[in-house]
């Protein structure tokens, strides 16, 4: 199934103040957790709600985990109603980095039948077009019907580690190739890629204003990496964050994905420090 996946600014501006829509604001810096709040305050679309990336899109980091884990299921779904939204929710997320934050939101709420959107050039492209401009912190008002979550699309460690005798899938890491190839690591405790796995920045989605390449381009430059059926491959990325956005842009390109290991590479270097230390 293609899911869907982009909405640009002119099909936003009309939807807002509708009552079923929820616009999310998922801005978020890796190395300051608190600017997103920060920028937010400075701004946003009208309506729209802060989501705090590391504490409502993730569950709390321990030594097993990777640095952003999928929450609890329960969490989640008591968080989905914070929000506003149900199942009869249009939900629009975006970002500044080109939906590579908004994306783990899209991917975590596709998979509860949520009808949501990434805003296509996020909100540089909302700023750019002189588009108005909120300072109000936003709430939601909590919906009474709770959605039951579940989050099939995301493969577990253990899987990844069966994969090296079964060969069941191809891993593609989304992190930039300096990062992949082990010459820049800034974030984790080991440098390079998990055995076997092949690089597609997910910056390469992009055109160099931050919009999404052409559907029609996507699936040329996609096809050529993708070999077989793509549900013989899996994404990963970091944290989990940025392999989200390799999902969207495939299925923008009308190729079907949804495949993420979450604990990607900074789970995966904890397990080699661990192998190490025995």
């Amino acid at each position: 199934m293609i899911l869907k996946t982009l909405i640009n600014t002119n099909e936003l501006a009309m939807l807002l103040g509708q009552s079923n829509v929820v616009v999310l604001d998922c801005r978020f810096y890796l190395t300051d957790h608190s600017k997103g709040q920060s920028e937010y305050d400075k701004g946003h679309i009208p309506s729209a709600i802060f989501v705090d990336v590391h504490h409502e899109l993730a569950g709390p980091e321990n030594e097993l985990t990777g640095r952003h884990p999928l929450p609890d299921e329960t969490d989640f779904s008591k968080q989905l109603q914070v929000w506003g939204i149900d199942s009869a929710s249009q939900v629009i997320v975006y970002d500044d980095m080109g939906g590579a934050i908004a994306a783990r939101a899209w991917w975590m709420l596709s998979q509860q039948n949520i009808d949501v959107q990434v805003l296509n050039g996020g909100f540089p492209a909302w700023l750019k077009e002189g588009r108005d401009v909120s300072l109000l912190s936003e709430t939601a008002k909590v919906t009474l019907h709770p959605i039951n979550v579940s989050f099939p699309w995301s493969v577990a460690e253990q899987s990844i580690v069966e994969n090296f005798e079964t060969n069941q899938f191809q891993l593609v890491d989304a992190r930039a190739s300096d990062r992949f190839n082990g010459e820049n690591e800034t974030l984790d405790p080991v440098a390079g890629h998990i055995p076997g796995a092949i690089n597609r920045p997910f910056t390469d989605n992009l055109d160099a204003d931050g919009y999404f390449k052409p559907a029609e381009q996507l699936h040329v430059e996609w096809k050529d990496w993708l070999s077989s059926s793509s549900d013989a491959y899996v994404y990963y990325c970091g944290s989990g964050v940025t392999a989200c956005h390799n999902v969207l842009a495939l299925n923008y390109a009308g190729i079907e994905a949804n495949q993420v290991y979450v604990g990607s590479w900074s789970q995966w270097s904890k397990r080699m420090l661990r192998a190490v230390a025995q």
